[in-house]
């Protein structure tokens, strides 16, 4: 499908797309996807009929601008970046729901613009946009590929010596754009249910164990908050996208205001 460009405050170029027509929904990806996937497995095909879909390519995704240092995603500027695709959509105010990384950068604009009218979030859980599973992940993989960067910016890699699944990877040419993402995410602040300023369905699957870590430490806290919890059983992470059969019946339910 055709795509358009926003332009971001940094002068970053964003991809997006439009389909369908009604209330404004904004979808966010994982990360290391792109606006395809909402397409791929279905979610857009069953959304058009009810609303007008936005998906973006989030920076350093897809067909956006894809800089390469972690200074360029920080969480104001990734806000900005939504709120620059509104307006390019002619989108004054809309619901965001975000997947896995993409619900992690929607919670922070859900916690501070009255643009966002209902905020749903897959997959990831509150208080730090990293825990600590996921830090340590992030630090094994920096410290697994700065001797290849090194080597490269001193002009003595030599591609042939790399192992094959690094070698496939570094020929992709994400290597740098993905390790800026990822480090940047964890300077990002904590957020917590009781930040966000619009209705907010957290929609986590069972068997998805770094959320339900998240689900267990703040469950019996959300009374209080706009914050509501649904659990779809069984679930992995992954399914939690895949499984539009499961996850948009929770969904629409929210959007409907139960």
């Amino acid at each position: 499908m055709d795509f358009q460009i926003a332009v971001s405050r940094d002068g970053g170029r964003i991809a997006y797309e439009v389909a369908g027509s009604g209330p404004a929904v904004v979808l966010l990806h994982g990360g290391g996807q792109d606006r395809h996937v909402w397409r791929k497995t279905g979610w857009i095909h069953q959304l058009t009929g009810r609303f007008q879909v936005v998906a973006i390519d989030i920076r350093g995704h897809g067909q956006s601008y894809k800089p390469t240092n972690s200074a360029a995603y920080d969480i104001d500027q990734l806000c900005d970046d939504i709120l620059c695709v509104a307006d390019a959509a002619g989108v004054s105010r809309f619901s965001l729901w975000g997947y896995s990384y993409g619900g992690n950068i929607g919670r922070y604009l859900a916690a501070r613009s009255q643009r966002v009218e209902r905020f749903a979030m897959i997959g990831v859980s509150f208080g730090p946009s990293a825990d600590k599973s996921f830090r340590e992940m992030i630090h094994q993989m920096q410290t697994h590929w700065k001797p290849i960067l090194d080597a490269e910016d001193a002009g003595a890699l030599d591609i042939g010596d790399l192992p094959e699944q690094d070698r496939s990877f570094w020929l992709n040419g994400q290597v740098r754009v993905m390790l800026a993402w990822l480090g940047a995410l964890l300077d990002w602040p904590p957020i917590e249910p009781a930040d966000m300023q619009c209705p907010t369905l957290w929609l986590v699957g069972t068997s998805n164990a770094s959320a339900m870590r998240g689900v267990k430490s703040y469950q019996g806290n959300l009374n209080d908050t706009r914050v509501r919890l649904a659990l779809v059983e069984r679930l992995t992470h992954s399914e939690e996208l895949e499984r539009v059969d499961l996850t948009l019946p929770e969904l629409l339910r929210f959007m409907g205001g139960e």
